[in-house]
Formats: structure tokens, C-alpha cells, sequence
């Protein structure tokens, strides 16, 4: 082991820097939750659900990931739906259900759910509402194809 150690640079200052931000495939991101606007409401293809997607990839702004974080008022629900990216959820607020292909599970503060892609799944809040926040391994939210059970 010693000798593994003498042949490490000296000077760390000739050493390459693999996380400065020239070296990185997109650039680092720091996004307040607070300052992102809501989208979605009451709409009868979705549900009751509004969300704020905090990292998201554009043409002229890559990224390799989405996440976001949804809110339901008290019995807000995101109808059955699937999508072909797998997804997951971790509670932040409140609480509810999560059905996946037919199994309940329940989502609260703490808890962490894997949505298999192509998985039908669908929320329904309980009586204090429910947030939560969301992730996809895709570069964008407008790339995912949402495909709601009622319009199959």
C-alpha cells in the first residue's frame, strides 16, 4: 500500500480537476422550490393535482434528470396513468395512497416509492393533502408522454 501512495502527485496543483464546472456535461444547478410557479389544478384528464418541476432539461439547457414536487389539497387525486420512464416518489407532506398496478401503498413524510416504467399508477390524498417530490432519469418533463387509463 505504501508503495501505491508514492506515486500520487505531490503537487495536487498539476492533478486534473474532474468537478470544475468546464469539466462537467452540464453545468451545476441550484434551484428555491419557492420561487418556481405552480402548474396544473382541477382538470378532468389528470385530476386534482398541482406541481412545480424544479429541475427540468431544455434544447439550449441539457440535463440528465427531472424532479419536482406535487401537491394535493385534502382527497386531491392524479387519475391512473402510465408513462414509459420509471418514477419515483418521496413524501414530504401529508399522506395517501399510491396504487401501482393494482397494490396500495401508502406515501408520507420519509417514504420512497419506485414506479416501474410502463406501471399504471395513480394517487389519491388523504384528509390533511399530500406533497411529494418526483423524479424521472429523462431529460425533460415535456418529454414524457403521459398516458391516462380513462382515454386508453
Amino acid at each position: 500500500m505504501t508503495a501505491e501512495l508514492t506515486t500520487l502527485a505531490a503537487d495536487l496543483g498539476d492533478a486534473e480537476q474532474l468537478h470544475q464546472p468546464s469539466n462537467l456535461p452540464h453545468a451545476p444547478l441550484a434551484v428555491d422550490a419557492a420561487q418556481v410557479p405552480l402548474a396544473g389544478g382541477t382538470d378532468p384528464a389528470y385530476g386534482e393535482v398541482r406541481w412545480r418541476t424544479l429541475i427540468n432539461g431544455s434544447e439550449d439547457a441539457p440535463r440528465d434528470m427531472v424532479l419536482g414536487i406535487a401537491e394535493f389539497g385534502p382527497g386531491g387525486r392524479l387519475l391512473p396513468h402510465r408513462h414509459d420512464p420509471a418514477e419515483f416518489y418521496f413524501g414530504l407532506e401529508g399522506a395517501g395512497v399510491v396504487t401501482i398496478d393494482g397494490i396500495p401503498h401508502e406515501i408520507r413524510p420519509g417514504i420512497a416509492i419506485y414506479v416501474p416504467g410502463g406501471a399504471e399508477h395513480g394517487t389519491v390524498a388523504g384528509r390533511d393533502g399530500l406533497r411529494f417530490a418526483y423524479g424521472f432519469a429523462e431529460p425533460s418533463f415535456e418529454q414524457i408522454r403521459y398516458r391516462f387509463s380513462a382515454q386508453a
